[in-house]
């Protein structure tokens, strides 16, 4: 247990420093050192005595009994343990008190040396569970430390505890499942949540400077998840998950490389898929799942010669974007593309596309490496030919 607590504290420090406002310094740990004997009334005198005994008897079996002496940590911090809470005298906040399994995750995690000052008593949140409210003493960060039934106790910290109660917190869109915590290249930090009715970790806030914080979940996390989280291609999320311009699909926005975007796009007949990289660039300048591709179908995938890389997509007929090096991201749709996947694709004869589909005197037409096809106005045939 002690080794656990040291290293809970440990990582709400490192949460702690990162997440702090630039320019913020997070207080060092105060002495807990009882002070010397004054003559004269110190600020707090007699508060936490005083709120004890205000209590309902009920009140009192909640909390137990004093089992240590009040402690005066300056003129600004008091505190005193009981069987199953402290609490905690400030000029700002007056007595607060912070008990049962969320003083035990509080102590865990280093006591007001780490999480900070309680600045709320215990209250309920909107989905039934409970929660205490802490802030730094420099005032810097602000957090809560949520319990419920099905998850226990958890911290959550700073822009994601902003963030998790403008989603509404566990009523709307879950329980913490963890502490808020460190991604591996220290550079973010999240904290995962089960949502309500489900039964396993299925959401998630990622925060980090740059992208701010951001919600992923269901389908579209998993997905996320299967790709490395933020250490895969698509990188941070830089959206919450947001709804198709048809109402139906869903979708995320990452960061991916940092030089082209990338997103899950999800839709009830199609699942969630990646599209990323020039790809999702060309996708985006087609309207993604509100332009003529539609939702992908695929996330996306390498050509069998290792040359390129594509997606496909639902479309007018089927429609996917093939990408190379050599010719960049095109896409290829409707007829025009069922005539180059009956030739064999990027293996025929013509190779990869070079253009999107464009207007023709005879209709529409996609330009290949090595020919091009038609689309017929007058006849609705589909042709194709090599390049002279």
């Amino acid at each position: 247990m002690i080794a656990r607590r040291i290293a809970a504290a440990t990582a709400a420090a490192a949460v702690l420093a990162l997440i702090a406002p630039a320019g913020a310094t997070v207080a060092e740990p105060t002495s807990t050192a009882p002070p010397s004997a004054s003559t004269t009334a110190d600020p707090g005198d007699g508060a936490i005595q005083q709120r004890y005994e205000s209590m309902t008897d009920e009140e009192k079996a909640q909390v137990g009994e004093p089992v240590a002496e009040e402690v005066v940590v300056d003129e600004g911090l008091r505190y005193q343990d009981f069987t199953h809470a402290r609490f905690y005298w400030t000029p700002d906040s007056g007595v607060t008190v912070v008990r049962g399994l969320i003083y035990q995750r509080f102590l865990e995690l280093g006591g007001h040396d780490e999480v900070g000052v309680p600045i709320t008593d215990e209250l309920a949140s909107s989905g039934g569970g409970r929660y205490s409210d802490f802030r730094t003493r420099d005032g810097a960060v602000h957090s809560a430390i949520y319990f419920s039934t099905e998850t226990g106790a958890h911290l959550v910290t700073g822009p994601i505890l902003e963030h998790f109660r403008e989603l509404g917190e566990d009523a709307h869109f879950g329980s913490p499942a963890t502490d808020t915590q460190l991604t591996p290249d220290a550079f973010g930090a999240y904290n995962h949540f089960v949502m309500p009715g489900s039964d396993r970790e299925d959401a998630s806030i990622y925060w980090t400077q740059p992208t701010g914080a951001n919600a992923v979940q269901g389908a579209i996390r998993d997905a996320w998840a299967a790709s490395g989280w933020e250490a895969g291609p698509l990188g941070y999320p830089v959206t919450d998950e947001l709804t198709a311009p048809d109402g139906t699909g869903r979708y995320n926005r990452f960061n991916g490389d940092g030089r082209f975007p990338a997103g899950i796009v999800w839709s009830p007949d199609t699942g969630a898929h990646s599209v990323q990289g020039v790809i999702a660039q060309r996708y985006l300048e087609l309207s993604g799942p509100g332009g003529v591709l539609g939702y992908p179908t695929t996330d996306e995938l390498g050509t069998p010669d290792g040359r390129g890389r594509y997606n496909h997509f639902t479309g007018t007929g089927g429609a996917s974007v093939y990408w190379t090096p050599e010719t960049g991201a095109h896409e290829v749709y409707g007829g025009i593309r069922v005539r180059w996947a009956e030739l064999g694709w990027e293996r025929s004869y013509l190779g990869y596309p070079v253009s999107g589909e464009h207007d023709v005197p005879v209709g529409r037409a996609t330009d290949f490496e090595h020919g091009v096809i038609e689309w017929h106005r007058d006849t609705g045939e589909v042709t194709d030919r090599p390049n002279p």
